[in-house]
C-alpha cells in the first residue's frame, strides 16, 4: 500500500471526526423529548469518495416514574445499528444514505420491562461543495428526507416515555446538513449543523424541530507509511421544539442537551475503524425529568 498523501490523510481525518460527532450522539436526542426517532448518524458524513460504513451506538438515559419529587427512577437503554453509504456523484456533489436499525430496552420498578426493536427512519440527502477542493477550508451544504419506515406508537408520546418507546415519527421530515472544515499541519477543527423540518403524522402528531451543532478537534499521527492514529475531542449541542397534536403543544417535551465527546481513530487508506465516549456536560430533557448519562459509539468505513 503506497503511503497516503498529507491531504489525503488530513482530508479522511478531519472528515471522520464530524461523523463520529453526528454518529455518537444525535441519533437519539430528539427521542428524549418523545419527538421519535431522527436517526442522523451520516448527517455531517464528510468523507470523500465512494464507500460503506457500518456503526453501532449506545446510550443510556434515566427517567422519573412519576410525577413527585421521590419517584422512582428507570433506565432507557437505546441501541442502534446503521448501514450509511456514499456515492460521489462529480467533483463537488455527493449522495448520501443511512438504514438504521433500533433495539432499545426500558427497565423500571413500577411498569412491565419494555423490548422495543426494528427499523428506524432511513434518510437520503445530497451535499454540494461550495469551495473548490484544493482549499483548506472546506464548506457543504445540503438538503435531503427522512422516510417514515421506523414504527411510530401514539400510545407512547406521553411524557417520560423518552427513547425506548419509538422506533420512528411516522412523518416525513425534511433535513438541512451543513458542514465546514479546516486543517493546519496536523491539526483539524470541525464545524456542523443539522436543521430538522418535521411535519405532521398519521396520528395527527407533530415532533418538534431540532437543531443539531457540534464542534470537533483531532490530530493525526503517523504511525508508519500505511496507518494513522487521531485522537478527537468534540461538544455537541442539540436543542428541540415542542411536540404538538391537534395544534396543542406540549412544552414540556421541549429542551436541549450538551455532550463532550472524546475518541480515538484508526484509518488505513480504505479503511477506517474508531470508537469515542460521549459524556452529559449541561441538559433540560422533559423539565429535567429525564437525564443522559453516558454513551459509546463504534464504527468502521470502507471506501472504495
Amino acid at each position: 500500500m503506497k503511503r497516503l498523501s498529507t491531504t489525503a490523510v488530513f482530508q479522511n481525518k478531519c472528515a471522520l471526526l464530524l461523523l463520529v460527532l453526528f454518529t455518537s450522539n444525535q441519533i437519539f436526542a430528539c427521542d428524549v423529548c418523545s419527538c421519535g426517532s431522527s436517526s442522523s448518524s451520516s448527517f455531517a458524513n464528510g468523507i470523500s469518495g465512494s464507500f460503506l460504513g457500518l456503526s453501532y451506538n449506545y446510550m443510556h438515559f434515566v427517567f422519573k416514574e412519576g410525577i413527585s419529587t421521590n419517584s422512582p427512577e428507570g433506565n432507557d437503554y437505546i441501541n442502534s445499528i446503521a448501514i450509511t453509504g456514499q456515492y460521489q456523484i462529480s467533483e463537488r456533489i455527493r449522495i448520501n444514505a443511512m438504514v438504521p436499525y433500533r433495539f432499545n430496552y426500558r427497565r423500571n420498578s413500577s411498569h412491565e420491562a419494555i423490548d422495543n426493536s426494528g427499523l428506524g427512519d432511513m434518510s437520503v440527502y445530497g451535499l454540494y461543495s461550495v469551495l473548490a477542493n484544493e482549499s483548506a477550508h472546506k464548506l457543504r451544504i445540503g438538503a435531503g428526507l427522512k422516510m417514515p419506515t421506523g414504527r411510530f406508537n401514539e400510545n407512547s408520546t406521553s411524557a417520560n416515555n423518552t427513547s425506548a418507546t419509538q422506533l420512528g415519527t411516522g412523518s416525513w421530515d425534511v433535513i438541512f446538513p451543513v458542514q465546514y472544515e479546516y486543517t493546519i499541519k496536523d491539526f483539524s477543527l470541525n464545524f456542523g449543523a443539522v436543521y430538522f423540518v418535521k411535519n405532521k403524522n398519521e396520528a395527527t402528531f407533530k415532533f418538534g424541530n431540532q437543531t443539531q451543532l457540534n464542534l470537533g478537534v483531532s490530530y493525526a499521527f503517523s504511525l508508519n507509511d500505511r496507518f494513522i492514529l487521531a485522537p478527537l475531542a468534540g461538544i455537541n449541542y442539540d436543542s428541540f421544539a415542542a411536540t404538538e397534536q391537534y395544534n396543542i403543544k406540549d412544552e414540556r417535551t421541549s429542551g436541549f442537551m450538551s455532550n463532550a465527546t472524546i475518541g480515538l481513530q484508526f484509518q488505513t487508506e480504505k479503511m477506517i475503524i474508531g470508537i469515542n465516549s460521549q459524556l452529559p456536560l449541561k441538559q433540560n430533557l422533559i423539565e429535567k425529568e429525564v437525564h443522559f448519562q453516558q454513551g459509546v459509539s463504534l464504527y468502521t468505513y470502507w471506501r472504495f
